[in-house]
């Protein structure tokens, strides 16, 4: 009886045995599922028939008998109506999941004018292989389509080792341009995507060879980059120090040696202390010539004086202590000279120096708490406020909350630029533009879903508006106006933070620059030889 039973067992072990084998055999001998997500689109028009077209060109491309199938759309949409965040790796390794799909595609179109670009990332749901990303930019919107289709030709070599077809190559009426190439001919040029969130961006010739690097920070790093041979190039990547915590950054030739300095403000410990410092080009290497400064450090222009330096101090219990000097090169530190005056509840960060009415007198623009731009004379007379707000800022300092308790957030304004951008002879103001709907509703946090850059002018009784960028998603956390390309034009750069990111997800941010000479605006050409 005994061993009729272990017999019996030991024929049902080898059944289920067999029944594993066979399905994994099975299984690998399926084929793999892809599930295509809708892509976004960010445009200044209704594109919305491209957002079809793209799945379908896909689906119909990545599709291969008996080795890929594309889950359907109805399944993929159905499996889509709860979500109701923007897709990230991490959600779209979840919907992969629940429909059974081994990868899943998204992706988004930005439309800037006539030109158009697209990001694209092909997650593995079982996390056998990383996340592959690809980009693609095209010069014309008719060029979306073969670049769909290149994009899938790549996926199918990359993925699934299948082999590809005919190559799309771009027209031969825009010879040398690489991919991230120079500016596009409607004016505009991004960036690879970084895993980082962008704080701050600045322009300068940091190394005085007479070209101009683009430097910019996130939380704890430094990062220098010089565009070349139509290639951003990364230079030099510096760590911060201990509980360094990085809030902005400038790049000015203060010390007239004939190389710019990167003045970086910082905050250190739980306090908040000021620790900031400044890293200079030795012909090696960058080194620090001051540090643990106690300065929150801006570099504004001021007409007929060119790049200044300012800074302003804090108190213990106060972010801000009232009174924001020039700073000069003396005696081996930067030392405050004269003061500049400031209305109450303006700060160093959202303040410019010009003739902004173009009546011959230098006024104060400025940022105030609640992102309205207001104009002061040089005593700090209010002549103008703007009634909508601009700006927007997710950069902040912690405070101490006026309830009692936790602390607050206090949200650092955005840069303002007072210049003649087109060559005209009056001054423009160019601001920051961001947009949300839960923007600026609570005070703890904010999500701007949208931004561009906005020129202003002087007309009779207030600013009104000469051009705007075309808009794009994330939101615009600095920008700088020099020549990042070393063409001999002035550009308008731009850090977007499309994620801030958390404890658990990667934050992702991108470089945008538009040609002040070639960009579309609104559909029409604005040239600064007008």
């Amino acid at each position: 009886m005994k061993t009729k039973m272990q017999k019996r067992l030991f024929n049902l072990v080898l059944l289920l045995f067999a029944v594993v084998i066979a399905a994994e055999g099975a299984m690998a001998g399926e084929p793999s599922r892809v599930a295509i997500l809708p892509f976004k689109i960010n445009a200044d028009r209704d594109v919305s028939f491209m957002q079809k077209g793209i799945v379908d060109m896909l689906t119909s491309r990545l599709s291969w008998e008996e080795r890929v199938v594309v889950i359907g759309r109805d399944e993929t949409d159905h499996a889509l109506r709860d979500v109701s965040v923007p897709v990230n790796e991490e959600i779209a390794r979840a919907l992969g999941a629940g429909l059974r799909a081994d990868h899943v595609l998204f992706g988004s179109l930005t439309i800037f004018g006539d030109s158009a670009s697209l990001d694209a990332r092909m997650v593995d749901v079982h996390q056998k292989r990383p996340t592959l990303t690809f980009f693609k930019q095209m010069k014309t919107i008719d060029e979306v389509i073969p670049r769909v289709n290149l994009l899938a030709a790549e996926i199918n070599e990359t993925v699934f080792a299948r082999p590809a077809r005919a190559r799309w190559t771009p027209p031969a009426a825009a010879p040398g341009l690489a991919e991230p190439g120079g500016m596009e001919p409607a004016g505009f040029w991004k960036s690879r995507n970084f895993k980082i969130f962008i704080k701050g961006l600045s322009l300068g010739d940091v190394d005085g060879d007479g070209k101009t690097e683009t430097v910019f920070i996130s939380d704890r790093h430094i990062y220098v980059h010089r565009f070349e041979n139509k290639r951003f190039l990364r230079i030099k990547e510096i760590a911060g120090k201990g509980s360094q915590r990085f809030i902005g950054v400038d790049v000015a030739d203060i010390n007239g040696n004939g190389r710019a300095e990167i003045f970086v403000t910082s905050l250190k410990g739980a306090g908040q202390r000021l620790d900031s410092f400044v890293l200079e080009w030795n012909g090696d290497d960058f080194r620090r010539v001051s540090k643990g400064d106690p300065w929150y450090y801006r570099v504004i222009h001021v007409p007929e004086r060119g790049k200044v330096l300012l800074g302003q101090r804090r108190k213990l219990d106060e972010p801000f202590t009232p009174g924001v000097y020039r700073l000069a090169w003396s005696n081996g530190e930067y030392e405050p000279e004269e003061p500049l005056t400031l209305p109450k509840g303006i700060n160093i960060f959202g303040i410019a120096l010009g003739d902004v009415m173009n009546k011959g007198q230098q006024m104060i623009a400025a940022f105030d708490g609640s992102d309205r731009i207001r104009i002061f004379s040089p005593s700090g007379e209010e002549k103008w406020k703007s009634v909508e707000p601009y700006g927007g800022s997710i950069n902040y300092l912690e405070i101490r909350s006026q309830h009692g308790g936790d602390t607050d957030r206090l949200y650092l304004p955005q840069r303002i630029y007072v210049q003649d951008v087109d060559g005209d002879g009056d001054h423009e103001l160019v601001v920051v533009s961001n947009q949300g709907l839960l923007g600026r509703l609570f005070s703890r946090y904010r999500k701007f879903t949208s931004g561009q850059i906005v020129s202003l002018s002087w007309k009779n009784i207030g600013l009104t508006m000469n051009w705007q960028t075309p808009k794009v998603s994330g939101c615009i956390s600095d920008y700088a106006i020099g020549d990042f390309d070393n063409d001999g034009r002035d550009d308008i750069l731009a850090a977007v933070v499309v994620a801030p990111g958390t404890i658990v997800t990667d934050a992702r941010s991108s470089i945008i620059g538009y040609d002040l000479k070639k960009m579309n605006i609104e559909h029409r050409t604005f040239n600064i030889e007008r």
